[in-house]
């Protein structure tokens, strides 16, 4: 695929104003991240981060679910961007990425298990936990028992990101102290709520790599878009005919109409929580799928770019902490207004 980008002039989205929660103490603000779910639009993260780091941007908690988590962990756990750039250069291709999947036969729980995508995480984080963690950090699952969003912020962290990013009906569900979890993106796909009400902050900047309801009707996000193999082959028609009726995920099947039925849901959770945050930067794909790691170019590049060009409306947050909220409203930029950074 490797999809070019268009110039980062636009790239960040300003939501509303969310109600404070007290000053950070000698005129530094405690600002929270919130890092949203995505698969393999999720390596954005760590693009995002890099500017943060480099503009000395303070970021005192991290929340995240799914993909979001898995960055927000190695980062809480005190890799820099540098590092997670290396570590999302690993899966170079298709063969790299399904020597992390241990497919599960015959596939009544889920595809695959995740064990070693968990290994693989805790090469870098051991056995830590949170309490471990170079920042504080929470973890959103969602509980398959109780139906509710369940946020770790105690025991193994790898553990809590192995059941935070256990998608519906690819991974199977992850056992944890007689409870069943899975991809927190299910309950919470961008949890800055749970995060205001966990932790004592004064702003909350939001990363969502999601697609926007909007794409799908302009058609400017290609995710779920079917592939007619039209000029194709004559054989290679006919071989994709026969996967296609084999192939759960492909269009119009069984996993493909369930993680559209999932989709439409985390896309309206994620306008809510978009409303509570400070400032949201959003990262926009015109092509991508959930595991499209080896395309981690275009992903790192376009979190750089939407991170660099929200850069001057999370300064002016952070020089009006004292401020009142409608004194910021008037002085960054109105509620609701969103630019964006598309790739081609």
């Amino acid at each position: 695929m490797n999809a070019s980008l268009h110039p980062p002039a636009q790239g960040w989205s300003r939501a509303e104003e969310s109600h404070k929660h007290g000053s950070g103490g000698e005129n530094v603000p405690r600002v929270g991240l919130v890092l949203s779910s995505g698969g393999a639009r999720g390596l954005a993260h760590a693009g995002v981060i890099q500017v943060l780091e480099e503009n000395d941007i303070p970021i005192a908690a991290i929340a995240g679910c799914s993909m979001g988590a898995y960055v927000g962990a190695l980062w809480a756990a005190g890799l820099d961007g540098s590092a997670l750039e290396i570590r999302a250069r690993e899966i170079k291709d298709r063969a790299t990425l399904k020597a992390l999947l241990d497919f599960i036969i015959p596939p009544s729980e889920g595809l695959i298990r995740g064990d070693r995508i968990r290994e693989h995480l805790e090469r870098d984080l051991g056995g830590k936990t949170f309490e471990q963690l170079e920042r504080p950090l929470i973890v959103v699952a969602t509980d398959l028992d109780r139906l509710t969003p369940h946020v770790f912020d105690s025991g193994p962290v790898s553990k809590a990101v192995h059941a935070s990013a256990a998608i519906p009906a690819i991974c199977a569900p992850v056992h944890l102290d007689g409870r069943r979890y899975c991809d927190g993106g299910a309950s919470e796909p961008l949890p800055v709520a749970l995060l205001k009400k966990r932790l004592h902050l004064d702003h909350v900047i939001a990363v969502n790599v999601m697609p926007m309801p909007d794409d799908f009707e302009a058609r400017t996000d290609s995710t779920f878009a079917a592939d007619d193999g039209a000029g194709r082959h004559l054989f290679a028609r006919l071989f994709r005919t026969l996967w296609h009726r084999v192939n759960l995920l492909a269009h119009g099947n069984v996993l493909d109409t369930f993680r559209r039925a999932l989709m439409a849901a985390q896309l309206r959770l994620i306008t809510k929580e978009e409303a509570a945050a400070d400032v949201v930067i959003h990262p926009r794909f015109a092509t991508s799928s959930w595991h499209d790691f080896e395309n981690h170019e275009q992903y790192l590049q376009a979190g750089r770019e939407a991170a660099e060009a929200a850069l001057p409306a999370i300064r002016a947050l952070l020089s009006t902490t004292n401020l009142n909220q409608e004194t910021i409203s008037h002085e960054i930029a109105p509620p609701h207004t969103r630019l964006e950074c598309r790739t081609a």
